[in-house]
């Protein structure tokens, strides 16, 4: 099997294999969920309506008690009666649905507004009158004014109204207010809440008498199971072949019960359609899947054979092909590296070769350097016994100097020496040049004695002390000094030359380490500088770094961090 067929297979079964299980696991997660959601509505549905008859029956509460409260205290007012029934007026104009308010009391007096009396027995025996709360403990709710010797002068029956009352003392008597309601206030309540044709609330007293339900039939064929159902619970049940949901809640001032029936048929053909879905979703992921996974195969596999081919052409030692892969992810990126790293060979071998000529032309140029001082070497040799013969010892000196200078400057013919010849060489070179400017010249070498034995390239501090001699203390009037000092700390070497003399100003400083950075990449060339930087390329490749500080007038300090290599290193 191919990469390509195996990637297609990979693809198909790390993609499709998650996608099934998800896909029963979201079916599953879904039903449960439409489960839940029907279950919460319906819940919901019922405390809706049980919240908004406790609101609605707070305002009839406040209402009786506003009225006891005008009553007790407008008692003793000659035009009592004519404030009641007037105050009463003003509440029916203002709750429509109250069609009728009377009070009695327990001597049988009776006034009504909007309600009549029909027969001279006692009212203290009428059933309202019985169940009228005490003072101050809120009101009762009839759920039929059938019965009742008092009713309202329009023509209701019976069960198109209910009762809510009040009670109080006037004048150490019982007190009852009867407020008679149309039942239309209830079926606004539900259709208030009630948004889904497939649910609807009806009513039940403390009694279990229907006290409102719209006109549906499928109420009366509820089972005393799910009438007997209690606040918070809920209940499943069929009617014919249909399962409905039921749940109740408890109003609490008048004891009735709001219960929610709400049809489960919608919650079926939901997870059916969910399961349908489900079905035809996963049918069709599996056909995405296989034509994905072909073209992502495709997509991996034609860059590799690209890549393939264009490695084959290296390894035959063609390093002019290019991969040129136009893609922005992995693939992409492997072609731009093996692109770049052709890129990278071929300067690389450039450089070699570059570095090859570069090595050659310094050793021929230090080969050339040395041929020179060998000849005068050997003369001055002879002019210094000449001088010894004549006691010239200020002539012996001088050429001592020069001739150590010579000697360490040959070594051998070696291209490193320690840190104390090259010290020595620079010495005898200091030497001579503070005899030639007598007074204008004084010089001073620091070296730590851990440095002494360090390995370096030769002759690379006596560039920098004539230049210091040259470009510093030569042309400032008084002169100056030089110091030269070495100092080590663990891997790495400082050699610094610090001068006294004219100094740069910032823009020559600026320039100045501008060629020194030009000379490290090779693009420029100053004699001395770049004689120094070239050795230390040579000896530590890029382990090395030169710095310089100056301030015209004031001074001039040139510092060269080195590694220190062993013995066998270099």
């Amino acid at each position: 099997m191919n990469l390509k067929k195996k990637l297609i297979w990979t693809y198909c079964l790390i993609t499709t294999i998650p996608l099934l299980a998800l896909a029963v696991f979201m079916v599953s997660r879904m039903t449960s969920d439409a489960q839940k959601e029907t279950a919460q509505h319906a819940d919901q549905l019922s405390h809706q309506v049980g919240d908004a008859m406790d609101v609605y029956m707070g305002i009839f509460r406040e209402l009786t008690d506003y009225l006891v409260e005008s009553m007790e205290s407008e008692a003793d007012l000659p035009n009592a009666d004519e404030l009641l029934i007037r105050r009463h007026q003003n509440i029916i104009n203002s709750y429509p649905e109250i069609v009728g308010i009377a009070v009695a009391d327990e001597d049988d007096r009776f006034l009504g507004t909007g309600m009549k009396r029909i027969s001279k027995d006692y009212l203290g025996n009428e059933e309202w009158f019985i169940k009228a709360p005490d003072k101050g403990e809120g009101i009762a709710v009839l759920n039929s004014s059938e019965g009742k010797i008092v009713i309202t002068n329009e023509a209701y029956s019976a069960d198109q109204i209910f009762s809510v009352m009040g009670a109080g003392e006037i004048g150490g008597k019982k007190t009852v207010i009867l407020m008679d309601i149309k039942k239309d206030v209830l079926k606004s309540l539900i259709e208030s809440v009630s948004v889904n044709s497939n649910s609807f609330v009806f009513i039940e007293d403390a009694n279990g008498e229907i006290v409102y339900t719209p006109v549906n039939p499928i109420v009366y064929r509820i089972d005393d199971r799910g009438l007997a159902i209690d606040d918070g619970e809920q209940e499943t049940i069929s009617i014919q072949g249909i399962e409905y949901l039921l749940s109740a809640s408890l109003e609490k001032e008048c004891g009735w019960k709001f219960i929610s029936v709400t049809s489960l048929i919608e919650q079926q053909h939901k997870v059916t359609r969910l399961y349908l879905v489900a079905v035809f979703s996963a049918v069709v992921t599996v056909l995405v899947v296989i034509w994905i996974s072909n073209r992502l195969a495709e997509s991996f596999n034609r860059p590799i054979q690209k890549l393939t081919q264009m490695m084959q052409l290296v390894e035959q030692g063609d390093l002019s092909v290019r991969a040129n892969l136009k893609y922005h992810d992995e693939i992409g990126t492997l072609g731009d590296n093996f692109d770049h790293m052709l890129d990278k060979m071929n300067t690389l071998v450039e450089d070699i070769q570059t570095e090859k000529q570069r090595t050659l032309a310094a050793r021929l140029k230090s080969l050339q350097e040395q041929i020179k001082p060998h000849f005068l070497y050997n003369t001055l040799d002879t002019i210094n016994w000449m001088a010894r013969e004549h006691e010239a010892d200020d002539v012996v000196k001088m050429v001592e100097a020069l001739t150590n200078m010579f000697r360490l400057g040959l070594s051998q013919g070696k291209d490193y020496i320690t840190v104390r010849e090259e010290l020595e060489h620079v010495r005898n070179y200091l030497y001579i040049q503070s005899v030639r400017y007598e007074d204008k010249l004084s010089y001073e070498i620091d070296a730590d004695e851990d440095c002494m034995d360090i390995i370096i390239p030769k002759l690379i501090l006596q560039p920098l002390v004539e230049n210091s001699i040259y470009h510093g203390i030569k042309l400032k009037k008084l002169g100056g000094s030089i110091r030269v000092s070495t100092k080590r700390n663990e891997s790495t070497l400082y050699l610094t030359v610090y001068d006294t003399g004219q100094g740069m100003s910032e823009e020559e400083l600026a320039n100045l380490k501008e060629i020194i950075d030009k000379i490290k990449q090779g693009e420029q060339r100053s004699f001395g500088m770049t004689y120094v930087i070239e050795r230390l390329k040579l000896y530590a490749s890029e382990g090395f770094d030169i710095d310089v500080d100056s301030v015209q007038g004031e001074y001039t300090c040139v510092s060269i961090s080195l590694g220190i290599k062993e013995d066998g290193d270099v």
